[in-house]
């Protein structure tokens, strides 16, 4: 007779091999699937399939596998992780705590031990089907100022929803000027300051109530609304606003400002995909090679950062140099729009389709290049807000 699976779990190791009879036998007494994985799929897999246990393996790149425990902790808050490795010392088994693990088993597998921390995790509702998700964050940034950065994001985030038909949320993180909400003719009444503010827990709830949705389905985390609220939201407030999105919404869209600050720092360390808008001037081509070379430094995986091209400014310098130039091939070319990107701005209103346009064109091509299918980014991205402002990068900045 068929019994209900109680739940799916991820076996991960850096090559996608492991015992895998043993850990099936065992996992099947809790009436549990297993999933093998490598390091790289992790993320694309539990966006396809939903799991609340993930076991990962340190094996022969432990570095890796703690680097991974921690994105892990990062990009999906609801799942818990354990930590296996033979190296079963007083030393390992903090680090994997203190990274994120809820538990530590030692390798090679001991029935006993892994009957144990099924059961512990059964009895605790940690390996029930999950109802959450793992959204993916995609950052936007402009190289310089004035390159249509918010209106991209927005459009972007409109697309995504109509032709996804997923939830998809548009979080406003450049503080100090704060368009998007302009951009969608809304007036908020709550906004990222009421989570700085906050007295109890941030949770999903109360989130969901800073939230305003627009009409086109997206769900929109506005910058506050007092340019000096913007003082008190940073790393901190953003990196649990992010955690929570990832279970609430398929896509998180991030709109920032140019300037480097906690906020910004977390938008990256977050970031499944960087998309970083420059144009084909002098000042916007050493602008971009800039950013791309500080992502480089704070270990943000070079395959997760993108380059958009904007012929919105026109400039002096041929597509092929830029590119050599900045050490990225254009994702895609944004067409130059104007007289269309100035009606949306100012009448505020997305573009719905109905309009044919260059930009909507472009919009599209994008839309639909983020929406295909993307391999997972590499281990190692770590703490950015630490690194940035580090003894070493404060030098090099």
């Amino acid at each position: 007779m068929n019994q209900k699976t109680e739940g799916t779990i991820f076996w991960v190791t850096a090559d996608g091999t492991g015992n895998r009879e043993a850990i099936q036998r065992i996992a099947s007494e809790h009436n549990l699937t297993v999933r093998l994985c490598e390091f790289a799929e992790l993320f694309n897999r539990l966006r396809a399939e939903r799991c609340r246990l993930v076991a990962i393996e340190l094996g022969s790149k432990p570095d890796e596998g703690m680097a991974l425990l921690k994105q892990l902790h990062v990009r999906a808050p609801h799942v818990v992780a354990v930590a296996a490795s033979a190296d079963s010392s007083v030393q390992t088994l903090r680090a994997a705590l203190k990274t994120g693990a809820s538990d530590f088993l030692s390798l090679p597998l001991d029935d006993k031990e892994l009957n144990k921390v099924f059961i512990k995790l059964t009895q605790a509702g940690a390996l029930r089907p999950a109802t959450d998700m793992v959204g993916e964050v995609i950052t936007l940034c402009g190289a310089r100022g004035g390159l249509g950065v918010t209106t991209l994001a927005v459009n972007v985030a409109v697309r995504l929803a109509a032709r996804a038909q997923s939830r998809v949320v548009l979080v406003d993180l450049d503080l100090q000027r704060g368009d998007v909400a302009a951009f969608l003719n809304l007036t908020p009444t709550q906004s990222l300051a009421a989570v700085a503010a906050a007295h109890g827990e941030v949770d999903e709830v109360f989130l969901q109530d800073v939230l305003t949705r627009h009409a086109s389905g997206v769900f929109v985390l506005p910058a506050p609304e007092q340019m000096e609220e913007a003082d008190a939201i940073g790393h901190p407030e953003v990196d649990v606003v992010l955690g929570l999105l990832r279970s609430l919404f398929r896509y998180i869209v991030i709109d920032t400002s140019r300037v480097i600050t906690g906020a910004t720092l977390a938008a990256f360390e977050h970031a499944d995909r960087i998309l970083l808008l420059t144009d084909l001037s002098v000042p916007g081509v050493r602008a971009a090679r800039r950013i791309v070379e500080l992502l480089e430094r704070l270990s943000v995986p070079s395959e997760r950062v993108e380059l958009l091209v904007t012929q919105a400014v026109r400039g002096p310098v041929p597509l092929a140099e830029a590119a050599r130039a900045i050490g990225k091939e254009p994702l895609v070319s944004i067409a130059r729009d104007q007289a269309t990107a100035s009606d949306l701005m100012n009448a505020g209103t997305p573009l719905n389709g109905v309009r044919q346009s260059a930009l909507g064109t472009s919009i599209d091509t994008l839309t639909a290049k983020l929406m295909g299918d993307r391999a997972a980014g590499g281990a190692g991205r770590g703490s950015l807000l630490q690194r940035v402002f580090g003894r070493r990068s404060k030098a090099q900045l």
